[in-house]
């Protein structure tokens, strides 16, 4: 198992959360794929743990990801690049390293914290 172990924290969820995520090519004026379905196991706002049964290509210069799910209270999307791969099952499970946007890191906090409010 990979972790990034100089993040500040990383939220394990006791039911993945559900995803869809599209690839597409840096620096491409091609559209990406399609859409995907997959599962979010855990988050941080750097980045997350994700399964999917789909396989993935991992070329970390050139294929990134776009995700997009619900932690509680409004839809987020973001972009992202697979750092890790690992073969789980009859699926894949992916790391995901955010781009960095302060504006989806602080939505997914909050919302991370009124998960855990409701929770309660």
């Amino acid at each position: 198992m990979h972790y990034k172990r100089d993040e500040a924290f990383r939220f394990p969820f006791n039911e993945p959360i559900p995803a869809e995520f599209s690839i597409y090519l840096k620096n491409s004026d091609r559209p990406g794929t399609g859409t995907g379905d997959s599962k979010l196991l855990d988050i941080s706002p750097g980045g997350t743990r994700m399964e999917t049964s789909y396989n993935i290509p991992v070329k970390r210069e050139e294929v990134a990801i776009r995700l997009r799910f619900n932690l509680y209270q409004q839809p987020i999307e973001t972009d992202g690049v697979i750092i890790w791969k690992e073969a789980v099952g009859n699926g894949w499970m992916y790391g995901i390293d955010f781009d960095e946007n302060e504006s989806v890191a602080q939505t997914i906090v909050n919302d991370l914290k009124l998960r855990r409010q409701a929770e309660r």
